[in-house]
């Protein structure tokens, strides 16, 4: 997914003044997105809004839509459990290279 539909999503939600996370983002575009094109955005966009490109439009513009709440709701889960796995996959590996 280009980087820009992610920019455009991500300014999209805060137009509507809707939290960015990555549950969020990624219930805002249409298709999988990878978690690591997604977090550096997110997170430069938490930093410094401001310092993300403004939003263009793009033919995958009209292909978004607005997720119900259920959707919205699950993604958000999905994105915290996917976190977590990191989380717990880092510290897995640190506890390795100790033993």
């Amino acid at each position: 997914m280009p980087q820009q539909d992610i920019i455009n999503a991500i300014h999209s939600l805060a137009k509507e003044g809707k939290k960015i996370s990555t549950a969020t983002v990624k219930a805002r575009l249409n298709g999988s997105v990878e978690l690591a094109a997604l977090l550096p955005l997110i997170s430069r966009y938490k930093q410094s809004p401001h310092s993300l490109p403004e939003a263009e439009p793009t033919p995958s513009n009209s292909t978004t839509h607005s997720p119900s709440k259920v959707e919205q709701a699950l993604a958000e889960r999905v994105a915290e459990l996917e976190i977590k796995v990191a989380r717990l996959e880092q510290r897995l590996t640190a506890q390795e290279s100790r033993s």
